[in-house]
This record gives structure tokens, sequence and C-alpha cells, in this order.
């Protein structure tokens, strides 16, 4: 096992991020129709503000908060987009899912690491980022209906 701070767990995250940002945008050429290129655009658009959002929050945050130091591996992300399959041509139900799929991923991960953080107020800015990645599905579920609706 090794040591990770909390610092480490919000690079991991924001290399998610990027990691998502760099898989959207290989799906645009595979685009079924104008929709769904507009859907993968507005999700590289998001996770690039996400990034940013994870970014503000280390710089505000408290030293002790993020030098706090956790006797867990954290895993890379790799796996998880590997052994993701992309078809030759993706649609809007193919977006939608993958999103949740890596929405749901990360979600988890907040989650393990809240219970593994030992100070409260570590465990309250893990549960605090697990909350804003809930809000962000909901507000991509929102965006996503208009879109199939379009």
């Amino acid at each position: 096992m090794s040591f990770n701070q909390t610092r480490d767990i919000l690079d991991h995250a924001r290399d998610f991020h990027r990691r998502l940002i760099r898989f959207y945008r290989s799906l645009r050429n595979s685009a079924a129709n104008e929709i769904t290129l507009r859907l993968i655009d507005d999700l590289v658009e998001h996770e690039q503000q996400l990034e940013h959002r994870l970014s503000d929050y280390e710089d505000g945050a408290a030293l002790d908060t993020m030098d706090t130091f956790f006797k867990y591996m954290i895993a890379t992300t790799d796996q998880t987009f590997e052994n993701y399959l992309i078809p030759e041509q993706v649609d809007v139900e193919y977006v939608i899912k993958a999103t949740r799929y890596f929405d749901e991923h990360l979600t988890r991960f907040y989650d393990g690491m809240a219970q593994r953080a030992m100070p409260g107020h570590v465990k309250e800015m893990l549960e605090n980022l697990r909350q804003l990645e809930q809000r962000e599905q909901v507000a991509l579920s929102k965006l996503m209906v208009t879109l199939q609706e379009a």
C-alpha cells in the first residue's frame, strides 16, 4: 500500500475529467448526427468546467486538509477507460450510457475515499465533491433530455 494525500485524490479526479475530455473528443468522428455531436461538445465543455472547479477547490482548501494522508493506493483511470468499448458509430443513447457509466465510477470513487477519510474535514470535503458530482449528473440528465427532444 502507498500513502496518498488528499491533494492526490483531487489530482486523480482532475485526471479522470481530462480522460473524459479525451474520450468524448474521440467520439466526435463517430457521431451519428448533429444532435449527438452537440451533446459530445457540451460534455467536453462540461468536463473542462469540472476540471477547473477541482483546481479552484484545491486552491481554496486549507493546507491541513490537502496534506492529510490516506493509507490507500489510488488506482489509475486507465482500466476504466480501456474497458469501455466504442462502436464505429455513436448516437445520443450511447453517449448518455457512457456518461452515466463514467459519472457512476467517479461517484463511487468519492464514496470510497470518504469512507476511508479519518479527519472529519477531509470526509466532509469528499462528501461535498460526491454531492457536486451527483448535482452535475442531474444537470446533465436535463441537458440530455432537452437534446433528445430537439
